[in-house]
């Protein structure tokens, strides 16, 4: 729908404001007015009020006139700069609201009219004891439900008029509070919440209202981590990444992994950031669990489109995952024992209200079990994982305040076999023989590296700014090593693949709160990429010649991205919420330089107090793809650059949602929306081209296509009470063309899923005991499968030859689809509180039921025919065909 005339010049004209308001020019007198005051140059002065108003009155030759209901500072500073006289003046008096008349070589200051007046209330939301701050927290008043929301510090600016008000804050799992207050002048308050997690004792009337009526982004969905820990979860692994994939319009590939392939997308289309800092491998254990110790996590949030102009560098979803910050009043911490893998997580003040750190650690004992497991045999496998989480945070003083936030994860995996035992001659006339043993080993490693430095500052009760500083690494590596026995001599031979992408990154972000429900954010970011896309090395060491060291496709290549945004978000006519902004992205690879303008819109309009529409519009670039070598998203996928002949990603998307409560207590709410999306220059390896080709370059390996996607995703919620959970329908549909695959047909894409159907219950019998179910259901994904086999010979005239085989041959690529899927999980929480500590057993069962849902697909013939009769039949391959039950141990303390 169009908006009318008048109210599009609405839009316009606010936008433009935000701008104007940004760029210096203080609302605090009648901008309309022209300045004739005379110019002034002066030294950097500070002083008393009255000595700097007579010093500016001796340079200009004017006298300044004031009113006495002034507020007026008793010290103030004259910056060194040429301006006229009103911009010094306006500077000296920057937090005094004033009107100004000119008379001859007079300038006159005068109060607005007291309707005109406002005050500026401003301060943070923080959790009660921990002193952790909120993020998107609702600051609203009463009952007439004039707000903000807190940004991703806990910051927050509103202003009003002066007199009586009640302000409230609210959080998601945090009891609402109220403050009520007498404004006579800008305020700062600090709300600090109780957690709460029975919600359905919490009056939530005016949080959820106000929430609804000011959520412009689509998309945005906020997942408590309180609900994200009570999951049924595999193995008693907590994971944040199975939560979001049971989202609507969320899917996870293939069964157990920790893939995201949002609205038709990649996982290289997903923006994941943890502290700020893009995780370009987010997978354990092949990705069946993911790197997010739910411990160390305090915050996540889900953009699937409508996405602020703040966000960039992906096409599909913004995973914005915040870290635990340390508590700064007290030690606390806890301790998880599971079936696979246990951690520890510890958080206290370094300097008691000024300081805090947190730190968690996970590690796997598969390798611990293994070596029990293979004690004596000479062939063995083994892996591991861990994850290491760190956060400090300083209170430098009331305006600013410093944060150091580090990951590092590696998983390893090994296996030796073909063990020999050796006797070789030292080399010395006599001397003993050398005894040793050799063997043949597989490894593969992979691993994160991440650190964020990051300072806010409070410039003053409406402009926050917060400068960061990250790092990111990630490398992955597969090896190989064999030993040959030839005429007495033994060869050695080692293989070795390595790749990899690193960022340095600095950016600056504000948040600019010019008035009341209006909300302003800007900023810059500089990324310097490093890629590998693969370096292969082979180490020879023959036996009757020098060893040789050869590196196959050692290409390394750097880009420079940098962006600038600017956004704008603000309410009219009281019922409509506008978040405009454009992003800016200018991208420097091999000497070639790219650019990107990205507009973005939404809005919400409230139709009753209990039903509101929504609409977004978003343009999205990308200048790195990751190229997947199968259908699982593994670790040795590789991360490549735009080049001249690789071009940028480019995705339109258009949504438009509604979303409904019942009553008056909100116990029901409904929310649906319908999304189109397009997709420009995705990549796919061609057709006969595989991972370890070294008969071309690595660009000469890629195409390049399209995709398009579009559906409908409907999500039925019960809020409160003791029995609460969701039920969420998705229907979709996503195809992809290349011109150099398929013919230049069009084909579903990869994970072209249909139905999604999620069903999520939970059940609080008592203050100690919950319980948990979760059902999945979704339609098969696309499989390509040969349609004929035939006999391949290696020459034409000769009926069979030792190297004769057969060959396999596919109509169209996806023709085929998967059985359905669907899996029960069930799981309960019994916790028993003491006096300083909490005990919490996790118990449960996965695939209740014991579906056997298909991972892969294969023909397999039987053996047992007769010659030239053999059947080939579709088998199956599940990774989880029976029921898998968990148990965890948590002690909180």
């Amino acid at each position: 729908m169009i908006p009318s005339r008048p109210l599009l010049i609405q839009i316009i004209t606010r936008i433009i404001y935000g701008v104007v308001l940004l760029t210096g020019t203080t609302s605090q007198f009648l901008l309309a007015q022209t300045d004739v005051t005379p110019r002034i140059q002066l030294e950097p002065v500070s002083g008393s009020t009255p000595e700097l108003i007579r010093l500016l009155e001796e340079k200009s030759g004017w006298v300044i006139s004031y009113s006495s209901r002034l507020p007026i500072p008793e010290r103030g500073q004259l910056s060194g700069h040429e301006k006229t006289l009103l911009q010094h003046v306006s500077h000296l008096f920057k937090d005094a609201q004033f009107s100004y008349t000119i008379r001859s070589n007079r300038l006159i200051l005068t109060p607005p009219p007291k309707r005109e007046i406002k005050h500026t209330i401003s301060g943070f939301v923080r959790e009660a004891g921990s002193m952790e701050s909120l993020p998107a927290a609702n600051i609203y008043t009463s009952p007439d439900f004039k707000g903000t929301v807190s940004n991703n510090y806990g910051f927050f600016s509103i202003t009003l008029i002066p007199g009586k008000h009640t302000l409230n804050a609210s959080y998601v799992g945090y009891q609402t509070e109220s403050k009520p207050l007498e404004l006579n002048n800008d305020t700062v308050i600090v709300f600090n919440l109780q957690p709460h997690l029975l919600l359905g004792e919490i009056d939530v009337v005016g949080q959820l209202s106000y929430a609804q009526l000011n959520a412009a982004r689509m998309g945005n969905i906020l997942i408590p981590i309180h609900e994200i820990k009570q999951t049924p979860a595999l193995l008693g692994e907590t994971d944040i990444v199975k939560n979001i994939q049971m989202l609507p319009g969320i899917q996870g590939g293939s069964e157990g992994f920790s893939g995201l392939y949002v609205r038709g997308g990649g996982p290289d289309q997903n923006l994941i950031l943890l502290d700020d800092v893009p995780i370009y491998n987010i997978g354990h254990l092949l990705g069946f669990f993911s790197v997010f110790n739910a411990d160390a996590v305090k915050h996540v949030s889900v953009l699937k489109s409508g996405f602020p102009a703040r966000y960039g560098g992906r096409i599909s979803s913004v995973i914005d995952i915040r870290m635990l910050e340390g508590n700064n009043e007290r030690v606390e911490g806890n301790i998880n024992v599971g079936l696979l893998s246990s951690g520890v997580s510890l958080n206290g003040p370094v300097q008691k209200d000024r300081s805090g750190f947190a730190i968690s650690f996970r590690r796997t004992y598969m390798d611990a079990i293994a070596a029990l497991a293979q004690r004596g045999q000479e062939e063995t496998t083994n892996y591991y994982f861990f994850d290491l989480n760190a956060k400090y945070n300083h209170i430098i003083n009331d305006k600013n305040r410093l944060y150091l936030s580090a990951y590092w994860g590696r998983d390893k995996y090994m296996t030796t076999y073909n063990f020999v035992d050796l006797t070789l001659n030292n080399g010395s006339p006599g001397g003993e023989p050398l005894r040793t043993t050799i063997n043949d080993e597989n490894n593969a490693g992979w691993g994160n590296v991440v650190t964020a430095l990051r300072w806010n500052h409070v410039f003053n009760q409406r402009l926050f700014g917060n400068l960061t500083a990250t790092f990111s690494d990630y490398r992955f590596f597969i090896g190989v090593e064999r030993n040959h026995e030839i005429n007495n001599n033994w060869d050695s031979f080692e293989q070795r693949y390595i790749s990899g992408i690193r960022d340095y990154s600095v950016k600056v972000d504000f948040d600019y709160y010019p008035a009341n429900n209006h909300q302003v954010k800007f900023g810059l970011n500089a990324i310097q990429h490093e890629f590998n896309p693969g370096v292969d090395v082979v180490q020879r060491s023959p036996g009757t010649s020098q060893p040789v060291d050869t590196t196959l496709g050692d290409v390394r290549l750097t880009g420079g991205e940098y962006h600038f945004y600017l956004e704008d978000e603000f309410t009219l006519m009281r019922k409509l919420r506008v978040n405009a902004g454009a992003r800016y992205v200018l991208f420097n690879g091999n000497d070639k330089f790219y650019h990107s303008l990205e507009p973005r819109i939404s809005l919400n309009y409230e139709l009753s107090p209990m039903w509101n529409m929504r609409t977004a519009y978003s343009h999205m670039s990308q200048f790195i793809h990751l190229v997947s070598s199968s259908n699982v998203a593994l670790p040795t996928d590789l991360w490549l650059p735009v080049t001249e002949t690789i071009p940028p990603m480019y995705s339109r998307q258009v949504s438009l949602g509604t979303d409904w409560k019942s009553g008056f207590n909100q116990n029901y709410s409904i929310s649906g929306d319908v999304y189109y999306k397009q997709m420009k220059n995705l990549l796919h390896y061609k057709e006969s081209t595989g991972f370890f080709d070294y008969s071309t370059e690595w660009e000469d390996k890629l195409t390049g296509g399209d995709g398009e996607s579009y559906g409908l995703e409907l999500i039925l919620r019960k809020n409160n009470g003791d029995f609460t959970g969701w039920l969420s329908y998705t229907l979709a549909k996503t195809t992809n063309q290349f011109e150099e695959i398929n013919n230049g047909r069009s084909f579903p894409a990869r994970f072209d899923r249909r139905h999604d159907i999620n069903l999520n219950l939970k059940y609080q019998f008592n203050e100690r005991i919950d319980g948990n179910l979760n059902w999945q259901f979704g339609s098969g994904t696309p499989i390509t499968l040969p349609s004929e086999k035939y006999f391949a010979p290696d020459f034409p005239f000769l009926d069979e030859s030792p190297g004769s085989g057969f060959s396999e041959d596919a109509v169209s690529l996806n023709q085929y689809r998967m059985p359905p899927f669907h899996r029960m999980d069930v799981g309960f929480n019994f916790s028993k509180q003491r006096d300083r500590t909490e005990r919490i057993w996790s118990l449960g069962v996965i695939n209740l039921y014991g579906r056997q849902n298909p991972f892969l697909l294969y023909f397999a013939s039987d053996s047992n025919s007769e010659p030239g009769s053999a059947q080939r039949n579709l088998k199956q391959l599940s990774l989880f065909p029976f029921p898998i039950p968990y148990v965890r141990w948590t002690l909180i303390f």
